[in-house]
């Protein structure tokens, strides 16, 4: 028999089962497609916190080049899910140009094998939740410097091929005047 730690997160009427990859409204399944399940429990697991578009789309798609779109389609597609902004509920916070925030209530239950419990999130002190900002601090920098560094790259691949189209089409046109001019001093 396999002991295996459930992770549920409780807010509104809602119930988050991430080892089930369920989502329950007042017990009753809530459809969410794959992603929209795993951008909902990042944001679930980070509530209160501003998670940066960067960031979720690394966190929902690893590995993969995606638009800011698709992240934006899964954001609205929760909502419905939700019903976020009915009577006056709302989950989910946009931070316009950055991001977005769970804003609602979180409870997180932990336990094994249907035991369960609430989970007690430790009172960081000032000094440890200044090197989780410096992290993210540094973390947004990093993203940034690789967003230049691919700005880099692209100006040099068509700096080079302005190079190689020069290259090719100066003889070529050199060839063309000098038999222009032949063809002139025959007539």
């Amino acid at each position: 028999m396999s002991l295996q730690t459930k992770h549920l997160y409780e807010f509104g009427p809602f119930r988050l089962d991430a080892a089930e990859h369920l989502l329950l409204r007042d017990g009753e399944a809530v459809p969410l497609t794959p992603k929209s399940f795993d951008l909902l429990l990042a944001l679930v697991k980070r509530h209160g916190h501003l998670l940066e578009k960067d960031e979720l789309m690394k966190l929902v798609w690893p590995d993969t080049f995606v638009e800011e779109a698709n992240l934006s389609s899964n954001i609205s597609l929760i909502r419905k899910a939700l019903g976020d902004g009915e009577n006056g509920q709302r989950f989910i916070e946009t931070v316009p140009k950055r991001g977005y925030r769970f804003v609602a209530d979180v409870r997180e239950m932990c336990g094994s094998n249907g035991n369960l419990a609430e989970e007690v999130s430790p009172v960081e002190s000032g000094g440890e939740m200044e090197t989780v900002r410096a992290t993210a601090s540094a973390e947004h920098w990093l993203s940034k410097i690789n967003l230049r560094k691919k700005g880099v790259i692209a100006a040099a691949a068509m700096l080079l091929v302005a190079v190689i189209g020069a290259v090719y089409l100066v003889p070529l046109i050199r060839h063309r005047l000098q038999a222009g001019r032949r063809l002139c001093c025959c007539r």
